[in-house]
């Protein structure tokens, strides 16, 4: 009888160590996982912190600059360059090889509360275009700019360069006409070089217009864009201070194509844009240090000082450096 007394009192006793053991793993996992939101939501506010720290320091680098050079000389942009979304009340300085498609495709989805890919955008053009601040009265324009979020996306100057090249003189120069418009560049490097080869880059003939025009090698390029012969320049890889005018223009936002997806995160928080983030584009793994030393290591050092000389302003205004390039292309 004292046996079976004992064993009641011993499984009790286990049955009541068996609670007490399972509220305690309950509340072990409870704390563990307060712990784990608090993290994550410490981790977050960390990073919108800093995101939002980067986009002072840009503003506040514009400015700088601005209060600092005589800009008075800058001609203001063609309101063509700017497109207008008026479903966000949204200004957008569109510069070519700075992720603008990326642009343009997410202000046509915001505009039309649609979820289009850049192909299905473009095929919507001819029947919802972009609004485009030249079809707006002086007045209405005005108002716009006081008012709209003004955005503007930079590059680092070296990276848009090796875009601007890739994309019209070597992916796909038959549908820009860019070899035949722009042929005479290679007579910065001719003179003393075999027409047949130079360095890496073969002379490819092309057939445009029964002709036959040599793609224009990277260094010609190079060459060509560090001079400041008028036939050579291009909207492609003119100075952003040329086309968009940022110490005329009071913008509220400054994106880096480097940084585009993050930046668009914390500019939809700052426009008001709520629900849409699925249009952001994802962070993805850069190759610009694989451009920088593919493209840049058969350029002689007086021709990117060249480029550096040309684009001085842009490399002051948005906060790029080009000695941090040049340190760039000595750590391969």
């Amino acid at each position: 009888m004292k046996w079976l007394t004992f064993t009641r009192i011993l499984l009790v006793a286990l049955l009541l160590l068996a609670i007490l053991c399972l509220n305690l793993e309950k509340d072990i996992f409870k704390a563990t996982l307060y712990i784990r939101n608090r993290t994550r939501t410490y981790g977050l506010l960390d990073q919108k912190r800093t995101a939002e720290r980067i986009q002072s320091e840009r503003i506040a680098t514009l400015k700088s600059y601005c209060r600092t050079n005589d800009t008075k000389t800058t001609e203001f942009p063609t309101r063509r360059r700017f497109i207008v979304n008026e479903r966000y009340k949204l200004l957008y300085c569109q510069v070519f090889k700075t992720g603008s498609t990326t642009t343009l495709t997410i202000l046509h989805n915001l505009e039309h509360n649609d979820r289009r890919n850049t192909h299905d955008m473009r095929e919507q053009l001819n029947d919802l275009p972009f609004k485009r601040l030249n079809t707006y009265s002086d007045e209405e324009v005005r108002f716009r700019f006081e008012t709209y979020t003004k955005l503007i996306i930079v590059r680092n100057p070296l990276e848009r360069l090796v875009s601007a090249w890739e994309d019209k003189f070597s992916y796909a120069p038959s549908r820009f006409g860019y070899r035949k418009q722009y042929h005479s560049m290679l007579k910065t490097l001719l003179s003393n070089t075999s027409n047949t080869e130079l360095g890496p880059f073969k002379l490819l003939p092309e057939g445009t217009d029964n002709r036959s025009y040599p793609i224009v090698p990277f260094p010609a390029f190079i060459k060509a864009v560090g001079t400041n012969r008028t036939e050579w320049q291009d909207p492609h890889w003119q100075l952003i201070s040329d086309l968009c005018a940022p110490c005329q223009i009071d913008y509220d936002f400054i994106m880096h194509t480097e940084t585009i997806a993050e930046d668009y995160q914390l500019f939809f928080r700052k426009a008001g844009i709520v629900g849409r983030e699925y249009l952001i584009p994802e962070v993805r793994q850069r190759k610009g240090d694989r451009l920088f030393w593919d493209f840049y290591k058969e350029i002689p050092m007086e021709d990117l000082w060249q480029i550096k000389q040309k684009f001085k302003v842009d490399y002051d205004m948005f906060g790029y450096n080009f000695h941090d390039d040049i340190v760039r292309f000595f750590s391969r």
